[in-house]
Parts: structure tokens; sequence; C-alpha cells
């Protein structure tokens, strides 16, 4: 990141309304927000156009938002915010309705929001869409943002800045056209250019408050510290964090929070883990952690570090999501497995079909605890627990190779599967299966015979085919059978067998 705090900051900001001044804003900021701008042409001839309807109008066109931020860095900026202050609400939707929109490449204008009127204006030069708005002020009125009063009449630019989450995200721009040319500044109220250059993570005004406006903004905190190398969270900002999480969290909807959580793991998911921890957010989120082994949030800790070495950054999301529950789900498993060797008096798995060892794997109460936290593609999440189950007491089933094969040869990709059970092993110290030898042995020695086949041999349609299937492809993995003669045999013998 460029060096702010060396440039000849501008002594003030012409025409700028509110009663407060910003802060004294270096000039090649500026500068360099309006290279980046001028660089996307269509929508610098938007912007143009725009600012001379709204300032026609007696308005200021405003920049709002991360993209600010990341110009002022020097990065590129994504999503493309503007706001709009000084008009109401009527007369900013007759002043979008008016722009050209053949000539600016406008495809659609619409009005989205109940409590406030937020448009999408979406053009043919680019994917993301434009957030219009008129600047406004918050009151929440209720728990988890879902209550809230808004005020968007006579609204300063610093009243809208005021309510932005931290003071890296309050940074705007202020456009304006001086002699008929577009130009504008760096609009810095609260400290977020010097809060770049410290690398801090800070509240807007006092964090305890905006912090109760949006509990979700606590998980936000945590998520922008782990996308922005070498950034911490503000000592003040992190203590009200703590205050606020036990009473506030439980208020956000799932869907929410589980947004928030992926994208932090997927930024750095051993920081992610260790901040939730400190924060006494990740019991909140995930209380059966308190029931698991003392060193379970080491052991997520060491798979996510295991995990990245061996697949890189970021992790699927599938992955990030089953690592959470990891411990969880074997402690289920173990505890299915040792019920149903009790029923069956001591003989293990050994005598376990293959529709009886399925049922025997599920995990419903993982499953509860996947749907709960709204962990996107829930199902895939959990049949991979089920299959890490599977491998973690293949030692304890019949016709081993052939179960390995089968486990994963029906995920999409199997080397996750294998990666999470090597890290799991690992993260627990325990000596684990090697299973690519199997695996690659399986590939290299296809089926000898099929389902379809045994039925044209008179073996009847039924349960019994699998079990017969598995155990010829037992002895193909082992190489006892190694032509089709040789498995069909097999396979009467084992029927007569069955028979007796």
């Amino acid at each position: 990141m460029p060096d702010l705090s060396r440039e000849k900051p501008e002594p003030y900001l012409p025409n700028l309304p509110g009663k407060h001044l910003p802060e004294a804003v270096p000039k090649k900021i500026s500068a360099r927000v309006l290279r980046s701008l001028r660089r996307r042409k269509p929508l610098w001839r938007f912007l143009f156009v725009f600012c001379r309807a709204v300032e026609n109008a007696g308005g200021r066109l405003y920049l709002a938002g991360g993209i600010v931020r990341d110009f002022a860095e020097g990065k590129p900026g994504k999503d493309i915010d503007l706001m709009v202050a000084g008009v109401g609400f009527e007369r900013l939707d007759a002043i979008l309705r008016s722009l050209p929109a053949r000539t600016l490449g406008i495809r659609r204008i619409l009005p989205v929001g109940k409590a406030f009127a937020v448009y999408k204006v979406r053009t043919s030069w680019t994917d993301v869409e434009l957030d219009v708005a008129l600047a406004r002020t918050e009151r929440s009125t209720g728990p988890g943002h879902r209550q809230f009063r808004v005020r968007t009449s006579n609204v300063e630019a610093r009243d809208d800045a005021g309510r932005r989450d931290f003071t890296i995200n309050s940074i705007l721009f202020s456009f304006s056209l001086v002699k008929g040319r577009l130009t504008g500044a760096v609009v810095d109220f609260f400290g977020g250019l010097a809060d770049l250059q410290r690398k801090l993570i800070r509240g807007v005004g006092k964090a305890e408050d905006r912090f109760r406006e949006d509990p979700l903004r606590m998980l936000r905190a945590i998520r922008q510290k782990n996308e922005r190398k070498g950034y911490s969270i503000e000592r003040k900002t992190w203590a009200a964090i703590r205050r606020v999480a036990p009473g506030f969290l439980r208020t956000i909807p799932g869907e929410r929070v589980i947004n928030e959580l992926l994208r932090s793991l997927s930024a750095d998911p051993a920081r992610t883990v260790e901040d939730l921890r400190r924060a006494g957010i990740l019991p909140i989120i995930l209380p059966e952690v308190r029931g698991m082994r003392k060193d379970a949030v080491a052991r997520i800790k060491r798979r996510y570090a295991i995990l990245e070495k061996r697949l890189g950054r970021p992790l699927p999301e599938t992955l990030l999501a089953a690592n959470l529950l990891v411990d969880y789900a074997e402690a289920e498993c173990r505890s299915r497995v040792r019920e149903a060797g009790r029923k069956r008096h001591g003989r293990g798995l050994h005598g376990m079909g293959g529709g009886r060892e399925g049922i025997l794997f599920r995990l419903p109460r993982t499953d509860g605890i996947a749907r709960r936290l709204n962990f996107p593609k829930v199902r895939s999440v959990v049949r991979m627990l089920e299959d890490l189950g599977r491998l973690n007491q293949i030692s304890r089933m019949k016709n081993r190779r052939a179960r390995v094969e089968a486990i994963f040869s029906k995920r999409e990709t199997p080397e996750h599967l294998l990666v999470l059970y090597e890290a799991s092993s690992k993260a627990a110290r325990r000596k684990g299966s090697d299973f690519p030898p199997v695996l690659g042995i399986a590939a290299r020695r296809p089926a000898l015979t099929s389902g379809r086949r045994l039925i044209e041999m008179g073996i009847p349609p039924g349960p019994d085919i699998e079990s017969i299937l598995e155990e010829v492809r037992e002895a193909t993995l082992k190489g006892r059978v190694t032509n089709l003669v040789e498995a069909e045999d097999l396979a009467l013998r084992i029927f007569r067998g069955n028979r007796r």
C-alpha cells in the first residue's frame, strides 16, 4: 500500500455540506481515486452525466463503500456504491429515469428494499450492478438489525458515513463539476485513511453502538481482518465485540452468519477459528464445541493447516464447513458403532451388509447441527463426514479393499475426502490407513462381472447380489481372481454357500 502519511494533505474541501469538516486528505489520494475511475471509461461517462443531473437538482453525488478504500490503496475496486445527498426519493427516481439509457448502456433500473430504497442499475458494460441510494441515517429499534428506523430527509454526507461499520469503509469520494469537467475529492470524516495506513479495523464512532445496530458486524470485523494481510482489530473495537457478542449474536439469521463465517474461513481458516475463540463467538455459533475434547479447537486449526498445505488456499467450501464438525461427527460415529456392536454381542462390523452398514453410518445429530448452521450443500457436507466415519472404521469391516474403492468411487472429488481423512488422523495423532495404494490397484483392475451377468447366471435379484459382487471385487483387488471365469465361479460358490 502507498504511504499515505507522507503525502501533502489538502487544506480544505470546498462546497462540502455539513457542519463538521472532514480530516485533511492528501491530494495524491484524491488523484489516485480519480485515475482509477477514469480508466473505466463507461463508468466515468455514467458518473459525468449522473453528477450533472444530481447537481442540477440541487444535490451532491458521492462514491461510497469499499471501492473508495480500495482505490485509495491503489487496488482495483469491485462493487460500485453511489450515494446522493440533498434530494428526496421522488426526485432521485426522476433523475435516474431521465438518464439517456442507450448512450450510457443502461439496461434496467430497479428499486429494491422495504425500509429504504436502493436502486439497482444494470448496464451493458459491467456484470456488477451499480447501487444508488439516498444518504441516510439508521436507528436500531430491535435486535439483530431486523427493526430500525431510516431517515433520508436532510441527511448530510457525514451522517451517512457515520452509520458505516468501520472507518476504512466510511471513506467517501465527493464528485463535482468544475468548468464542465468531472472532478472530486476524497472525504474522510472518521480517520479511515489513517487506519488504512495503520492496518486497523476500527468501529465508526462508538463501536459497541455499531455492533448493537447490526451484530453481524462482529463477524465482519473478523472476516475483514483475515481477508487483509497484516490487519488487526483495534483494541476498543475488540473489547466491544467481546461485550456485545453474548447478548446479540444469536439474533442474527443463520444464513447471514454462515456467509460471513465461510468468507472469513476461506481467507484464513486457522486464524478465523482462533479469533472466534478469543472473542467468545465460537461457543455461541457452535455450542457443541464445549462437549468435545479439550483440544477440539486446536484440532480444528491443525486440520485446516494440513488441508491448506495439501490443497492450497482457498479451500473448497464443503471442506471448510465439514472440518468444523469432524470431531463431533467422529464421536457420533463411534457411539453408533459401539451401540451396533452391543446389539450383535460384540461381533463388530464384519457381519454388516451394504444396506445395514449404510444406515449405521448415518449421522442424524451431525446433520441437525449442519442444518442449524445453514451450511450450503448441507447433504454433501454430511455425506463427507459419514464417509469419513466409514474410513475410520474400515479395519473392522469385511472386504476392506472393496469398501474403500466403493467409498471413494462415488465421490466427485475423492481427493478432498482423502485429504480430510489424513488431516483428521494427523490432527488426532493416530495412525491412519494408507488408501492410495488400494485405490491405485483398483484403477488398474476393472470389475470382471456385473449384477446383470449374475442374474443371467441364475442368481436371483436381491440384496445378495450386492454382497456377492463385493466379495468378488475384494478377491479381484487381492489378486485371487484374475479373469471372468474365475470371477463367475467364485460368485456361484458364494451364492451356493449362502443358501446352505
